[in-house]
């Protein structure tokens, strides 16, 4: 079953001989699998606006991707990229590994939402992933390197950039406010290692490794909100000579 993010794994893997049976409408094949499995793998809404895939020329587009909320959360879409772009390496194509040189998610929309029973979205959509994969241990930041499968298709990613990421970070249910807040970008490097992973590994190394690095960004806004909404609401409680010594001795720590 294919995992988060089939979508760049189809179009990769188009890049193997059967594909150039496809060609004339490899664009539809690839819309339509990436909705179906990607569906099917993450238990909620997968949906692709489109695609544009040029095979000869190194080149992928996929727009209006969009992943809605996990059950137990609101009908919001949890994540949406406006674009994915690829970058092929066209000079081996017919060897293994096939190498990507550069997937660049831009305009990427986030929505971290906590319910009342303090759990977060994405991290449901993670631990998904993980179920699916049967990968039971603590997620980390660094992607798979090894194949595990005898897999003929072999993918590697130099590099996978995720930018211009706008986050709406919902804490209304814990009763606190909903922020917006734009994360930084980040990037992950050689995904498959020198002897690249299978499609699924791949794109299994790859989910994982983007909502680690989304939900740790999205975390430490709700931290740094919480402790100004606390630090706002002792204010309240002390008097004018009181609130000019707490502030005196807050920013002696940043000194």
């Amino acid at each position: 079953m294919k995992k988060l993010f089939v979508a760049l794994l189809l179009v990769i893997v188009a890049l193997g001989g059967a594909a150039y049976y496809y060609l004339g409408n490899i664009n539809s094949i690839v819309k339509e699998q990436v909705e179906k499995h990607g569906s099917n793998a993450l238990q909620t809404t997968v949906k692709v606006g489109g695609v544009n895939i040029k095979l000869l020329d190194g080149f992928g587009e996929i727009t209006g991707f969009s992943i809605a909320n996990p059950k137990g959360f609101s009908s919001a879409t949890a994540i949406g990229f406006d674009t994915v772009r690829l970058d092929i390496g066209t000079e081996n194509i017919t060897e293994m590994p096939i190498v990507i040189e550069e997937i660049l998610i831009d305009s990427v929309s986030t929505l971290y939402e906590l319910n009342a029973q303090g759990q977060g979205n994405l991290n449901a959509l993670l631990d998904q992933i993980k179920s699916q994969s049967g990968d039971k241990s603590s997620s980390t930041n660094e992607p798979a390197s090894e194949p595990s499968s005898s897999s003929d298709i072999r993918l590697v990613v130099k590099k996978l950039v995720v930018q211009d990421t706008q986050l709406v970070l919902d804490l209304t249910a814990l009763g606190q406010e909903r922020y917006d807040e734009t994360l930084p970008t980040f990037a992950i490097q050689n995904v498959g290692g020198t002897n690249g992973l299978p499609p699924e590994e791949l794109g299994q190394a790859i989910a994982k490794t983007m909502l680690d690095k989304i939900i740790k960004q999205a975390k430490e806004k709700q931290e740094q909100k919480l402790t100004a909404k606390a630090k706002e609401k002792l204010m309240e409680q002390l008097d004018e000579k009181d609130q000019k010594k707490l502030k005196g001795f807050l920013n002696s720590f940043g000194n």
